[in-house]
């Protein structure tokens, strides 16, 4: 326990937990979701558009409420994030499936405007060199993209995800949480 509290003292606006799930059930439950039949490609001609692969699996606002493995999967990770911290709820407004190939670096945005939620990101792929890149920008700190591990900030912050230099896709899950 006490290191869980010294990696989430580390950052200043970014909890970090590292080695959510055990090797198997990461490598169980990265194969489930890359494999299952959920992924959407999304490709625009504007610039300043998005352009990604991934999948909307729940939105409470939206009105998406997708049956699946993937999603019955990222509820049980984010179950065992939220068993790691006692601040997160569970009022999951949103669980979206991404994934970042070579030169795809997203733009700095927010996930919320208003103050009343979390933002969870967990690393899916089980195997990842810190060559590859792939770090997460939260307001002015660096994550590195880690397998593994979930980080949480205030959903209303500035944030963008950078390209991996690899040959892999970045694959993560977002969670956004009312606080």
């Amino acid at each position: 326990m006490r290191q869980i509290k010294d990696c989430m003292e580390k950052m200043q606006n970014v909890k970090i937990i590292d080695n959510v799930l055990s090797k198997s059930v990461l490598k169980h439950a990265y194969i489930s979701i890359i494999n299952d039949n959920v992924w959407n490609l999304t490709m625009n001609r504007d610039a300043n558009a998005f352009s990604l692969a991934g999948s909307i699996l729940y939105d409470k606002q939206l009105n998406i409420s997708r049956t699946s493995n993937s999603t019955t999967t990222s509820l049980l990770i984010y179950m065992s994030i939220k068993d790691r911290v006692n601040f997160l709820g569970e009022d999951i407004q949103r669980i979206h499936l991404g994934a970042k190939a070579p030169l795809q670096n997203d733009i700095l945005h927010k996930d919320e405007i208003s103050n009343e939620c979390y933002t969870i990101l967990f690393y899916l792929n089980p195997t990842w060199k810190s060559e590859w890149g792939g770090e997460t920008i939260v307001g002015d700190e660096v994550i590195e993209y880690k397998s593994n591990r979930a980080i949480i900030y205030e959903a209303s912050a500035l944030h963008a995800g950078k390209a991996p230099k690899c040959p892999e896709f970045r694959t993560y899950i977002n969670y956004v949480v009312k606080k």
